[in-house]
């Protein structure tokens, strides 16, 4: 299948589209909304994500965010973990199935000088559209009722950044807010505020990757903006046709999957001796699953790749990602702090740049690019 290359912005506003898979309810049963904004909490304090406003439809999520320093994706993936294992937790015997997410999330790069708030109306207003209720601020399932005072925001959502767009802190800006909102409330959907248009400028991104890659979702700005960033594409082009083949080996900078091991046998204080002679006891089984878990989840890897280092059948480890899966949160706060061994075991080792161009990108602006 062909590789998908994913725009990724440090401090660019995203719009994240989240289905359920099969058009599941999934956000109807009982304390499921409550659930879903705790790990959207969990997720954005471990990734450095910022929230500007959400969505929660019965089948659907909307969220606007500004990426931090980390991938987007790595919140998105911590997100939809966290949210699949309790759904699948309160779904036992009954017969649920397959995946709970029909796929990964769209995720379309906005420009915030000038659709920032359009994208926040847009999102409030989800509820409205669908025939849900009336008006925004009746909706008990968005950010609305945070922004304008109805509910107490939470410490995680960053209601001041959009409001101070409306004038000084206080009662005026968030009523003119309200109002903004609601005078989209007539508004049909915006097609490209879901990624389904791509700036034709961007088309040279398609060329440069080559055959074996798409790109994966769109981009929504002025000509300025999209200048912009086909120009930081561009780069990102030349840092890929400079590296060869080595573009096919994933997102730049990913350890070995024995470097993440080795980093877990550290963090658990057990000895690649004692991993070996004893395989089957819970010291063993715990350095496994949060190897697993940190190859998998936070860099992308596949299941294969950490089988054969460990020398574990697939089944072994597909059974070892699901218990983490289990405890996403516990697994998410370890794997941080494996990944935090990593970076100071790899800043203390010389390594030898093959592009230059490739190290500036990777400063501002890279790639995701994932299998499908």
């Amino acid at each position: 299948m062909p590789r998908r290359a994913r725009l990724s912005l440090a401090g660019g506003v995203f719009h994240v589209v989240s289905r359920f898979a099969r058009g599941e309810r999934r956000l109807d049963v009982v304390g499921a909304r409550e659930a879903y904004l705790a790990y959207l909490e969990h997720a954005a304090a471990t990734s450095g994500v910022e929230v500007l406003a959400y969505c929660l439809m019965s089948n659907h999520v909307h969220l606007v965010v500004i990426q931090g320093e980390r991938p987007l994706e790595r919140f998105t993936k911590s997100l939809h973990t966290g949210f699949s294992g309790w759904s699948q937790r309160q779904a036992r015997g009954r017969n649920a199935q397959g995946p709970v997410f029909a796929d990964r999330p769209r995720t379309v790069l906005v420009d915030k000088d000038a659709y920032l708030l359009e994208l926040v109306r847009y999102v409030h207003n989800n509820p409205v559209r669908a025939g849900v209720t009336r008006f925004a601020r009746t909706s008990s399932w968005s950010s609305h009722q945070a922004y304008i005072g109805q509910v107490d925001a939470p410490a995680w959502l960053r209601v001041g950044y959009v409001l101070s767009l409306f004038g000084k802190p206080g009662r005026g800006a968030v009523e003119r807010f309200d109002a903004f909102v609601n005078e989209g409330r007539t508004q049909g959907r915006r097609p490209e505020f879901s990624g389904a248009t791509v700036p034709a400028d961007l088309s040279r991104l398609r060329a440069g990757l080559g055959d074996g890659y798409r790109f994966s979702d769109g981009i929504v700005g002025g000509d300025a903006f999209v200048a912009r960033v086909r120009k930081d594409t561009d780069r990102v082009v030349e840092a890929l046709s400079t590296r060869g083949t080595e573009r096919r080996s994933g997102p730049i900078g990913r350890p070995t999957v024995r470097q993440v091991v080795d980093a877990v046998l550290e963090y658990r204080r057990v000895d690649a001796i004692e991993l070996s002679a004893r395989p089957r006891s819970r010291k063993s089984a715990a350095v496994k699953r949060l190897a697993i878990w940190t190859w998998v989840h936070e860099y992308e890897g596949k299941q294969i790749d950490v089988a054969r280092v460990l020398g574990l059948d697939t089944t072994v480890v597909s059974y070892h990602y699901r218990h983490a899966v289990a405890r996403a949160g516990d697994f998410d706060q370890e794997a941080t702090a494996v990944t935090a061994i990593i970076q100071r075991r790899r800043k203390g080792t010389k390594t030898k740049v093959t592009s230059p161009t490739a190290d500036a990108v990777r400063v501002r602006y890279h790639l995701d690019v994932d299998e499908t």
